[in-house]
């Protein structure tokens, strides 16, 4: 019996915990760019480098994930 009523407690601690805490979530923006010069410009104004993704070995091929906070 104190085991069952333990757990029943511990359980419900847990879940009233989980129930108060904030949740912190970050929004992002993405965009994507064909050339090396627009990425320079938009990390610039606050952008990340999030990846890239090349087709062939020419520069035409590449493209560039960038990503931001939503302001």
């Amino acid at each position: 019996m104190k085991k069952s009523i333990t757990l029943i407690f511990a359980a419900s601690t847990l879940f009233l915990a989980g129930c108060c805490t904030t949740h912190h979530t970050t929004k992002w923006e993405y965009q994507r760019v064909y050339d090396f010069a627009s990425v320079q410009k938009l990390a610039a104004e606050g952008w990340t480098l999030d990846g890239f993704h090349s087709f062939d070995s020419s520069d035409t091929g590449t493209f560039y994930i960038l990503k931001r906070r939503v302001q």
